[in-house]
């Protein structure tokens, strides 16, 4: 897989700062809470997530030397394709958006509750 890949590239002296700092803007505004799109929007709000975040991350890849782009991409070569890893990544998937589901699926008005008050 090619990100765990990008994310070894992190620790290395060779690659330029400009790289590193591309990936790393990428993996924080994954995890921000500030978004172009808010996450509020179930759906709408995760598109600038799947535009933006991939774009960082080719950004950083091409902005690596030659040689670290040919030992990223060899490294995923040597893996098998029918990794288990890639089942288990496609399991935590199918769990984050069964409970982004379930907790969208919550009654979140902000509304006071109705007491009832006896006579």
């Amino acid at each position: 897989m090619i990100v765990p890949n990008l994310l070894r590239t992190l620790m290395r002296k060779d690659v330029a700062l400009r790289s590193k700092l591309l990936l790393l803007t990428g993996l924080v505004y994954l995890v921000s809470p500030v978004d172009f799109l808010p996450d509020i929007l179930v759906g709408i709000g995760w598109l600038d997530d799947l535009v933006i975040v991939p774009f960082l991350g080719w950004m950083s890849y091409r902005s690596l030397p030659d040689g670290v782009q040919r030992e990223v991409i060899q490294d995923d070569a040597v893996k098998q394709p029918g990794s288990r890893r890639v089942f288990v990544y496609l399991g935590i998937l199918a769990i984050v958006v069964i409970a982004v589901a379930v907790m969208g699926a919550t009654d979140t008005s902000l509304e006071p509750a109705s007491v009832s008050t006896a006579d």
